[in-house]
C-alpha cells in the first residue's frame, strides 16, 4: 500500500503544484464536527523520551524521543482557550506533502480546549497511531469525539516518520524515511512504531495513574498506523483490542493474526495482506468495507480539501484519496465504527453495527465475519 499511495501523492503535489497559490491568504475557518458525547473535551500535549531505546531512526544514537497529544473528557471547557489544530511547522509540512497552498491548513479548527482537569476516575485508554508521513494532528475529529464518550486517546506521533515533530525546546524533526522498502524493512518499521505505542502507554500511565484503567486498553490507526496497532496489540498483552483504518498488513500479523478483538475498517478496495492476515486471525475478527471510502476518509484529510484547493485533483486521483462521500460522512462512518468496536471491547456494550449491514449506513459491507 505505501508504494501505491506515494505514487498517488505524487500525482497530486504535481497537478496542484500547477495550480496552487503561494499562500493561502485568509482562508476562512474549517471546523472539525462536533463531538457527538456527553462530556466537554480538552487536550494537552507532552513530551516522552524512552531512555531505554537507542532510536536507530535517529542520524546519531541517542534515545528514542516522542510528542504524545492526549484528549479527555473534562467537567468544563469554560474560560479555556481552544487548542491549535497543530503548530505552524506541523501543517506546513502537510501542506507541502499535499502540494496544497502555504498556510492553508492553518484556517482548521478543532474543539478541545487547552490543558483542562481531566474528568476524575479511571477511564479506558486508547492509543492513536498515524500514517505513514503523517501526523497525530490527523486523526483529531475522532479522538474527540471518543473523548467526549469518555475515552481517554493518545495519539502518538513517530518521530523522523511523521511528517513533521515539533519538541518544547523549538527543535522540528521533518519527515526522513524512505518511501521505497523492503517488506522485510516495512515490517521492522511498524514493530519500531509499535514500540512507541508501548511506551507512550507506559508513561501515560504513570503520569495519570489515577486516570487509566489498565484492564481496559485498545490501540488504533490510519493507514501504517493501523498495521502498528495491530502489531503493538499482538507485542503488547495490555492492549485488549485493535482497529486498523485502511492499513495494509506485514508479517507476523499476517502469518500469526492479532490476540485480541480485531477490527478492519477499510475502503472499497482489497488487497491481499489482509486475506493472509483473515486466514491467520483464530480469534474475534471483522473486516468491514465502505466502498464511498478513499484512504484519506479516515483521517481529518477531507477537511483539507477545501482550504486546500484539492478538489483540482483529476476525479480517480480524487476518488483513492478521498472517496465520494462527503467530509462529514466520512467522519460519521469512522466515528461510529470505531466506537462501537471500542464500546463492546472495552465497556462490554453490545452492538448489532459490528455483525451486519444496517439501514443507517448502507454504504457499508460486512466482508468477512470472523468469530
Amino acid at each position: 500500500m505505501r508504494s501505491r499511495l506515494f505514487v498517488l501523492v505524487s500525482v497530486l503535489v504535481g497537478v496542484l503544484a500547477l495550480v496552487a497559490a503561494p499562500s493561502a491568504g485568509a482562508a476562512a475557518v474549517v471546523r472539525l464536527p462536533e463531538p457527538t458525547g456527553g462530556y466537554p473535551v480538552a487536550t494537552t500535549s507532552v513530551h516522552l523520551v524512552d531512555q531505554s531505546r537507542v532510536d536507530t531512526w535517529a542520524p546519531t544514537p541517542r534515545p528514542r524521543e516522542l510528542m504524545v497529544q492526549t484528549w479527555y473528557p473534562t467537567r468544563s471547557a469554560a474560560g479555556r482557550p481552544r487548542a491549535e489544530y497543530a503548530p505552524t511547522e506541523v501543517t506546513r509540512a502537510l501542506e507541502g506533502a499535499l502540494g496544497a497552498p502555504r498556510d492553508s491548513l492553518r484556517s482548521i479548527t478543532p474543539t478541545a480546549v487547552l490543558d483542562a482537569p481531566i474528568l476524575p476516575g479511571r477511564l479506558p485508554v486508547v492509543l492513536v497511531s498515524h500514517g505513514y508521513g503523517g501526523s497525530r494532528a490527523t486523526g483529531t475529529a475522532l479522538a474527540e469525539d471518543l473523548a467526549s464518550h469518555g475515552y481517554l486517546v493518545v495519539g502518538v506521533d513517530h518521530t523522523y516518520e511523521a511528517a513533521a515533530v515539533k519538541f518544547p525546546d523549538g527543535r522540528v524533526i521533518t519527515h526522513d524515511r524512505p518511501a521505497e522498502e523492503t517488506p522485510e524493512d516495512v515490517a521492522a518499521a511498524i514493530t519500531y512504531r509499535a514500540r512507541d505505542l508501548s511506551f507512550a502507554l507506559t508513561a501515560v500511565s504513570r503520569r495519570w495513574q489515577n486516570s487509566v484503567d489498565p484492564r481496559r486498553v485498545a490501540a488504533i490507526g490510519h493507514s501504517a498506523g493501523g498495521a502498528t496497532a495491530f502489531e503493538a496489540a499482538r507485542l503488547d498483552g495490555r492492549i485488549r483490542a485493535a482497529a486498523d483504518l485502511d492499513g495494509g498488513l506485514s508479517a507476523p500479523v499476517t502469518t500469526e493474526g492479532v490476540p485480541v478483538p480485531a477490527l478492519l475498517l477499510t475502503g472499497a478496495w482489497h488487497f491481499d495482506s489482509w486475506t493472509r492476515w483473515r486466514d491467520a486471525q483464530s480469534g474475534w475478527g471483522r473486516h468491514l468495507a465502505a466502498d464511498t471510502m478513499g484512504h484519506y476518509s479516515f483521517t481529518d484529510a477531507p477537511f483539507y480539501v477545501a482550504p486546500g484547493g484539492l478538489d483540482q485533483l483529476p476525479a480517480e486521483v480524487y476518488a483513492e484519496l478521498f472517496g465520494t462521500v462527503t467530509p462529514a460522512r466520512a467522519v460519521r462512518v469512522q466515528r461510529t465504527y470505531v466506537r462501537a468496536f471500542l464500546d463492546r471491547f472495552l465497556r462490554g456494550t453490545p452492538t448489532p453495527l459490528l455483525d451486519c449491514p444496517t439501514r443507517g449506513f448502507p454504504e457499508v459491507t460486512v466482508r468477512w465475519d470472523g468469530r
